[in-house]
């Protein structure tokens, strides 16, 4: 069977693949890469997939970005992660990088930024990690600056 796009479609409608994911967006937030594959394993072709993903992105129930800043707010809050993983966790999920690291900017305000600083202090250099409470490596901040923390929460919070 061919679509009107020229394509293989897999027999199975538009109408059933926007239902199908419409019901999933309603159950918890969705972003088009993840959509898709859902909607893939389901056995919907690819244009079908194309045209849900774009039409539910042109309403706004699907967006890219509020699943993101959604996203990073539950993962600062309960794991310790440097900027830098985070964005490329969001990317693993098939994120466009620009798309995560605005995500990011708007979901780390100065506060938030200095906690999860505190969290990959805590994480890396505890006791169980063999860290005895007393050495202390002086590329430290630079370390910290390069897993993407901004250079005005590494200055509070190591100045401090």
């Amino acid at each position: 069977m061919f679509s009107k796009r020229g394509g293989v479609s897999s027999g199975k409608t538009r109408q059933s693949a926007m239902e199908y994911a419409s019901g999933l967006i309603a159950r918890a937030e969705q972003y088009s890469a993840g959509l898709a594959l859902k909607l893939q394993k389901k056995g919907y072709g690819k244009a079908e997939i194309h045209a849900v993903v774009e039409a539910l992105s042109e309403t706004g129930m699907l967006d890219d970005m509020r699943y993101s800043r959604l996203w990073l707010e539950s993962r600062i809050k309960r794991k310790a992660a440097s900027p830098r993983e985070l964005i490329y966790a969001l990317c693993g999920k098939g994120i466009n990088r620009s798309t995560a690291a605005a995500a990011l900017k708007d979901a780390l305000t100065g506060g938030e930024e200095i906690s999860a600083c505190e969290m990959s202090l805590l994480k890396r250099f505890s006791e169980k990690n063999g860290y005895d409470g007393e050495s202390y490596d002086g590329g430290l901040r630079q370390k910290f600056r390069h897993e993407g923390f901004s250079a005005d929460v590494l200055e509070r919070y190591f100045d401090e």
